[in-house]
Parts: structure tokens; sequence; C-alpha cells
């Protein structure tokens, strides 16, 4: 096929859907989109109150499949498209002749223009934007998609770190009330405390396990400090760390970091104030607690230090630059792959699933001077280690890494670890450290739990103020327009007035929390057309939807504070000395903190047996649930990464990328990554590389073994092609034709080149056959008419070849070759 058109010729599969094979390849040549979409993207694109940015079109046909399908409430979806494209799609009315205001389509470079109007900051504060893969970007095979999505993830990842240190996110208000009662002591005790000392601080980074003999061999002069999602690893090495960081609200952080457990009684927990608590409230031993200690404003809360970056590791990275050190060796630090394409240490649920699979094309430069891929995270994340170092350095701390296979970062020093000096002895870490923290006890836990419970009464008490003015300026809004039996009054719209100056005055921090508390439904209030006038229906309606929600809104957050200070008085309860023991354990299995007994024995210095059978007996089966959850290896979290590492159609698409290009070492690597994986199509992969890898070395017989062991569907046009190619460059044309043959009853695409391979071999009518199958197929295809033409003139069937250079010229009236060859034949009066 050839045109001159950006994206090429449409075609169009037996489901009567056009599509551009430059674009997508395969994908809708034999299958309709409706049902790749539906296997795709249905589960995600029914997520309610969310904002998908979708990079790609998929031929517009994933427009029109959005469209047509119910919107998911709340939701909006935002197209990235090329411009060209988008023109084209329009010109041939591919496109829905208006799309409806909750779905855009622009240009990749403009969706952040539109930022306010997308109400992105919201969506981002509701934990619900999703930049999305089109099957173009999948696929892999246009690199434009590819650096589409990479463009879009980067500038996300940006625009998330700026949304998260403004206002935070929803799930961190509801994690900061359910941990007020573990929160008792801010992180700032530790500042300055070690001063002149050498921390070692200890992330996931591939390269981590080079740090340990170092680690050992100085343990006792040297302060460590360690991510929680490390524990298991520096069990294994025999380290504990005198320090634990975990800072992430959602769940799948329990499995994630639940090796840290076991440490309780040498290692200090730091938590983010929202940390999860089914982590923070089975933790056995002391901690103290980043950011603030409420959600709204009060005297109880600490001054806090807002560090750059959003990772565990850059949190750390701030404390540990606060508590004084002289020097923060950094280790695991890679934000950057393996040379095998891993992203975490080996033995991480990450790094036994497998490589990092998606095609990207961004690298970063690491201190052993070549290139490493890496991921939009990580790359987001080396500015702010970067303005780390900065703050580092103004306070006298340095900064090293001596991993050669680590990104490279502004201000942090490279020194291998053979070559860095061994801190002098200072005596022992965790005696400075209790020595820091202060006293604990029954009576100062109760204290603390008291005053929190008085803050929750507070602000209880005034968000019901807040659940009653909206109440009234719901019955306000309908005296204002004359419903439910009054007359219309212009003195409800003065009431309604007063309303508000008393929610943004004497209310305004209650009232701030109840609209970032319901912001999902108040989203639903915003119109894209919000510029136009207003009918007095459609004011009626925004007034009286306006104060519905800010009264459900008050409702339910008076339910989560119900929640919390139901909470906080159950840990009361677990001090007094004869507590009731069943209100405990329902309390403990609501929260699913099994765990919680151990803390609660502990405290009190009792066993399971120092109680009636019938609390006994609810303790057993606690902890039965926290030894199982320990020992659990299926879970949310493994399930998680495996979704997103498990693409035969990722897996292709980066292994065809790296054989065009001819990166051999890295396809190399990639394939040694694959074999270690845990993915259940490694097999297949590994057959298709290999066979990527002979090539490349010249060793078509051994290509070709590997590439016949292919049989993985998503996989088999591929390596046909690859047969298909070899066979032709041996000029083995029997091989080739039978290759053609199985590849064309897999590949839509290839027929017309089966078609050409039958006339080659001297099957010239089987050839006019194929042709003729494929045209009533794909109607456009002028190059595959045009061969067919000349093949009819071989044939000596003219009047066939005149008809089909006859039916170009009424599609094409500019295509030279077929008025040229028409003009011929009807010069020897070839002509019907």
């Amino acid at each position: 096929m050839t045109n001159d058109k950006p994206f090429g010729s449409f075609l169009m599969n037996r489901f009567g859907e056009r599509y551009l094979p430059e674009v997508n390849q395969e994908a809708f040549s034999r299958v309709g989109s409706d049902t790749l979409f539906g296997q795709q993207f249905s589960e995600l694109f029914a997520k309610t109150e969310s904002l998908f940015l979708v990079a790609g079109t998929d031929s517009g046909l994933l427009v029109d499949w959005v469209v047509k399908r119910k919107r998911p409430e709340g939701s909006r979806f935002v197209f990235l498209e090329f411009p060209e494209l988008i023109a084209r799609l329009t010109e041939e009315a591919i496109l829905p002749a208006e799309l409806p205001p909750w779905v855009t389509l622009c240009p990749p470079d403009a969706w952040a223009n539109d930022a306010e109007t997308l109400s992105l900051k919201d969506y981002f504060y509701l934990g619900q934007v999703y930049p999305v893969q089109s099957l173009a970007v999948m696929d892999g095979q246009h690199d434009g998609y590819v650096a589409m999505y990479n463009g879009l993830e980067t500038a996300l990842g940006q625009y998330r770190l700026q949304v998260n240190q403004e206002i935070g996110n929803r799930v961190f208000m509801v994690k900061c009330l359910e941990n007020l009662s573990e929160n008792r002591t801010p992180v700032s005790v530790l500042s300055g405390r070690f001063q002149g000392r050498t921390a070692v601080l200890l992330a996931g980074g591939p390269s981590l396990p080079e740090s340990f003999p170092w680690i050992v061999a100085h343990r006792d002069r040297i302060v460590v400090l360690a991510v929680a999602r490390v524990a298991d690893h520096l069990r294994q090495a025999g380290i504990e760390p005198d320090l634990f960081f975990a800072i992430d609200p959602h769940d799948v952080i329990f499995h994630q970091s639940k090796g840290i457990l076991p440490f309780w009684q040498r290692s200090l927990l730091v938590n983010m104030y929202h940390l999860n608590p089914a982590l923070l409230g089975q933790w056995r031993g002391r901690g103290v607690y980043m950011g603030g200690l409420l959600p709204w404003e009060s005297a109880r809360n600490p001054l806090v230090v807002n560090y750059p970056g959003i990772t565990v590791g850059h949190q750390a990275l701030g404390v540990a630059i606060d508590m004084g050190f002289e020097r923060v060796v950094l280790a695991g630090f890679d934000l950057c792959f393996s040379r095998e394409g891993f992203t975490h240490v080996a033995g991480s649920v990450e790094q036994s699933i497998g490589p990092y699979i998606a095609r990207g094309d961004l690298m970063v430069e690491t201190y052993g001077g070549w290139m490493a891929e890496t991921r939009y995270d990580f790359l987001n994340a080396i500015p702010s280690l970067a303005a780390l170092a900065g703050y580092a350095a103004d306070r006298g701390c340095r900064l090293i890494n001596p991993a050669l296979s680590a990104a490279r970062i502004d201000g942090v020093a490279h020194l291998p670890w053979e070559e860095l000096a061994p801190p002098a002895g200072e005596g022992s870490a965790r005696a400075l450290l209790e020595a820091s923290l202060p006293e604990e006890s029954a009576a100062t836990r109760v204290a603390h739990c008291q005053a929190m419970e008085e803050e929750l009464n507070r602000m209880r008490a005034r968000v019901v103020r807040v659940r009653d003015l909206a109440t009234e300026g719901l019955a306000c809004n309908d005296g204002l327009f004359g419903r439910k039996g009054k007359k219309p009054d212009f003195k409800y719209k003065r009431r309604m007035d007063a309303i508000e100056q008393t929610l943004d005055e004497e209310l305004r921090e209650e009232s701030r929390l109840v609209k970032r508390w319901g912001l999902a439904a108040l989203l639903k209030l915003s119109r894209p057309d919000r510029d136009r006038e207003w009918s007095d229906a459609e004011i009626e309606k925004a007034g009286r939807d306006y104060y519905t929600i800010y009264r459900d809104n008050a409702v339910s957050l008076i339910r989560l504070l119900d929640a919390a200070r139901q909470r906080v008085r159950s840990r009361l309860e677990e001090e007094k000395p004869r507590p009731d023991g069943k209100s405990l354990l329902q309390q403990w299995r609501q929260d699913k903190q099994p765990g919680r007994y151990r803390v609660f024995l502990d405290r009190r210095g009792q066993t399971i047996d120092d109680f009636p059978p019938a609390i006994r007996a609810g303790m057993l089966e606690l902890e039965s649930a926290f030894a199982a959850s320990m020992t659990q290896t299926e879970h949310d979290y493994k399930h998680y990464i495996l979704a997103q590492q498990s693409s035969p159609l990722m897996v292709r698409a980066k292994a065809a990328a790296l054989f065009r290009t001819r990166e051999t070492e890295r396809l190399r690597r990639f394939g040694d990554g694959l074999e270690q994986s845990a993915l259940p199509e490694r097999g297949e992969y590994l057959h298709l590389i290999r066979g990527y890898l002979a090539e490349m070395e010249r060793q078509p017989e051994t290509a070709m073994r590997h590439y016949r062991q292919v049989t993985l569907p998503i996989l088999l046009p591929e390596s046909l092609q690859r047969l298909f190619t070899i066979a032709l460059q041996g000029h083995d044309l029997l091989t080739a034709l039978a290759v053609s043959r199985r590849l064309s009853e897999v590949s839509f695409f290839h027929v017309p080149y089966f078609a050409e391979l039958l006339r080659l071999t001297g099957d010239g009518q089987g050839a006019v056959g194929v042709f003729e199958d494929y045209l009533k197929v794909v109607r456009k295809d002028f190059l595959t008419m045009m061969k067919l033409g000349r093949l009819y003139l071989e044939l000596g069937q003219r009047e066939a070849a005149a008809r089909t250079f006859g039916r170009i010229l009424e599609e094409d009236p500019e295509n030279k070759a077929a008025r040229t060859l028409l003009e011929e034949l009807a010069v020897a009066g070839g002509e019907p």
C-alpha cells in the first residue's frame, strides 16, 4: 500500500471498521475493535470520578468505542493524538460527528493547557488520574506513540508531585484520622542529634546487595537507615537497621513492607502521618511520625518540613539530613534499571516477576558512564534528589552513592565501596535514639488520646453546623424559586448570601474540609460550558445540587470523624486496668489489624492466658490470622505488579524495537531477565528473542529453529514474518511460499505478499484469486489493485485489467500509473 497522506491508507475489516495499519498493524484485521477494547479497557474505563488521559486513539476507533459506552459517573476522557491524524480522522468522518462534553481530543502537548478546565488538580487529589496506553502504544510499532506516552507519564508525574505538595490526597486525610492514636511523637525530636556521624540509607534498587559487606564490616560505627520494603533483604543479610521509613497510605504496602514487624525491639519506625494503618497499627516498637498530626489547623500540629520528592527514599533522606549526619551513603538508590532490565533488588516481588517489559526510550547516565534504561517515576525522582543534595550541602552533609550502576545525580558524589573510608567510632546509635525520644507510658498515651478525642469532638460540632447551614441553604434555594409551597421571595437570596459568608469566614476551615472530603461529588457540578449564560432552571438546579452535595458531604465527614473517635476511644480502652476485651477484638478485626493484640499484651506485660476463655479464643483467632498474613505470598501487591508486567504485546513490542535498532546487548540482557522471570509465557518470549539474536549474529538456521517453536498467537505473526524474511534472503522460494501461506492465515496484512509470491512461483491464477478475495475487503488499496491489473495483463486477461485500472481511476483520478496502462490498453484495442 502506498499513500502520501500521513499514516498511510485506511483498511476496512470484515466488521466494517476502518483502521490504519501504520498505527495498529494487525490489531483489527481479524478481530473487531469492540472485542479488543472490551478485553483491554472495560474494567479500567468503568471507574467513576476518574480522569483518563489516553495516548493515541487507535485509528479513531477507541474514541468511538468510549463515546458509545455509558459514561462512568463523574469521569472524563482526554485523548491525545497527532494533529495530522486528527485532521485525517475528521476528514474521513471516522470520529463521532460531535464529541460529548466529557470527551476531549487534542494534540499531545495541548492537554496541560486545559488542566484547570479538566479539574486535573482535583482528580489528582482524589487519586483518580490514569494515564492510559492505547493499543498503538502497547504494540510499540510506531515510535511516535511510545514517545507520546512517555512524555505524558513524565508530565503527569511532575504535576502529581506538585499537587501532592500543595494539597495532598484524599486518602491522606482518611489515613491521618485513622492514625491519630499512633502518631504521638514528631520526627523533629531527632533533629540535629547525630552531628558528625555517618549514615547509610538503604533503598530497594538492584544495586542494594553491593552495600552489605561494607555495612557488616562497619556496623558498630554507622547508623543504618532503611526503607521498609527492604526489611526481608536485611534480615537475610543479618543487618538490623536503626531506623525504618514507611510512607505509603495504600493497602498494598502491608505485604510489601511487613518484613519490618519482627524488628520492633531493635529498630525505630519513622512513618509518614498517613502511613497505611495495617502496618502502623501492628508495629510493636517505638516510632516517630513525619508531617502533620491533624488534617486541620491546630496548635497541636508540629512544625513540618516539606522535603522535595514524594518517594519514601526522598523523605528518609530529608530526615537524615536534618538529623545532622556529616555523611549519608546511599545504597539501592539506582533510579534506573539493571542491565537485565530489573527495577528492584533481587528477591523483591518486582524482580521475581521479571524485567520491566514496557517499551521505553527514557535513558539516564550512570556513575559507571553507560546509559541505563529508566521509567518515568524514576526519572521524575532525579531532580528532587538533586534538590535534596543541595539541601544537604547547605547543612554540611555530604551525599555519596558508591554504585556504578546508579543514575548520576547532581550534588551526589560517587566513591566505590572499597575506597569509602570507615567512619570513626562514635558509640551506640540506638542509645542516642532512645535518649532522643520522650518517655512513653500508659499515662502519656492516655493523655495523647484524650487530646485527640477533644480535637475530634470540636471539629465534629463545627461540621454539624456546616451540615445544618447547607440544609437551610437547600430550603432557601427552593424558596427563591417558589418550590414546595413557598412563594418566590428574594429574601431567601439574602439569607443564602449570609450562609455563604458564614461558611467562608466563621467556618472557613470546616467548610474547606467538607469540600475536600466530598470533592468527587462537587466535581459533578463542573461544566465545560460554564462561560455561557445560564437559564433560571439551570441556576435553580445548580443551587439545589450544590447544597445537597454540601449537606451530604458534611454528613459523610461526620461519619468519618465518628469512626476516628471510636478508634481513639478503643485505644483508651486498651489502657484501662480492666478493658472490655470484646470491643477491642471487634475494633482490631474491623481495622484489619490482627497483630494489634500483641501491642496490647506487650504494653500490659500480659499473655493470652491472662484473659477469660472467650477473649482468649478471640486472641488466638487473631494470632492465627496474623501468622497467615505474615507468610502469605499470593497477595494484592504481587497481583498488581504481575498485571503491569505480564503483557505479551508489550514484551513483543520491546523485543522487536531492540531488534529493529540492532541493540544486541540490550536485547540479550532483556532475554536474560525474562529467563529469570516468573512470567508464564517466558519460554515463548525467549524463542522469539533468541531468534532475533541469531539473526543479528548471522545464524539463519539457528534463528529459524527458534522461530518455529513460537506458538503464542500474539507472537506468531512476528515469528512467521521473520521465517518468511530469512527464506527470501536465502532464495528458498518453496519455504517462503509455505511460510507465506501460514502467515496470510494469521496476518491479513500479509495476504497481498502471499499473492505476489504465488505469482513469482508460477501460480498466476492462484494469485488472482487471493488478490481478488483481499480486495473485496480492502477496497482502496491502490497498490495491490495495480499489481492485480498487471497480473491480468501477464495472463492475457486484458478486459479484467482494464476494469481494474478503471476502478482505480474512479477512486484516485490522479493515479498516473493506472491512467498510463489504461491508455496503452485503449491504443492496443484492449478496452471492452
